[in-house]
């Protein structure tokens, strides 16, 4: 007996008929999602996400400078370099203090004049006859002469002069009542010495005051030089 094919037995046998609709059907969907998947594009490339913390959101700190890089120790024993020495500036000569002008000694001032009584003297009658032979200057000058011998003797009996010239050595200052002699010059016992006089004249002819100093011996190589004789 010929056994009945497949759409007989569904027919003949309801529960198989749903389990084919059931199966065409899941075979339809899968096809069908096949079918769909053809259409569907390529999947993107995976992108990976990390997630970032709360810490990572902190600005991020200066950044700290590079220490200065500290020279290395000069090698023991190994002389390190020196500026040359710097020379001493040389010390100012030292300027010696000016010493202070010498200042000559003081002239004597004579108490008492002689030249009045001298000529007073009936032995210089013949001075007294040449004085009226002169002009007023060489009269006050031969005065003045006298009284310069007569107070040096005076002031030192060692001296006994017995001629002055009152310009040896230096020019006179003159005037009617003044003689001044800077450079004047006496001799005693044949010695020439030097003498300074200034001599004041009175209104009535006479000598008025005195003051004289006595200086050095003139050396005798010089006496020519300034008309000096060594004997009258």
């Amino acid at each position: 007996m010929q056994r009945p094919g497949p759409a007989v037995r569904a027919l003949r046998e309801p529960g198989l008929a749903v389990a084919l609709c059931l199966h065409l059907a899941l075979l339809g969907a899968l096809l069908a999602a096949r079918t769909f998947n053809g259409f569907l594009p390529e999947s993107e490339a995976s992108v990976e996400v990390e997630l970032v913390g709360p810490e990572a959101l902190t600005p991020p700190a200066p950044p700290v400078p590079a220490p200065t890089p500290t020279p290395p120790p000069a090698a023991e024993g190994v002389p390190l370099p020196q500026s040359p020495p710097i020379a001493p500036l040389p010390d100012k000569p030292a300027v010696p203090p000016v010493p202070p002008p010498v200042e000559p000694p003081a002239m004597i001032t004579a108490r008492t004049l002689h030249s009045e009584g001298v000529l007073a003297n009936p032995r210089s009658r013949g001075a007294r006859e040449a004085l009226k032979t002169l002009d007023a200057a060489e009269r006050v000058e031969q005065l003045c002469n006298l009284e310069a011998m007569s107070q040096i003797h005076a002031w030192k009996v060692e001296f006994e002069p017995d001629r002055v010239v009152a310009f040896a050595m230096a020019g006179t200052k003159q005037s009617k009542t003044m003689l001044e002699a800077e450079g004047a010059a006496f001799r005693s016992r044949k010695q020439w010495y030097g003498l300074r006089f200034r001599c004041e004249m009175a209104a009535n002819g006479k000598v008025a005051g005195f003051q004289f100093r006595v200086g050095e011996a003139i050396p005798r190589s010089e006496w020519a030089a300034h008309d000096l004789p060594p004997e009258h």
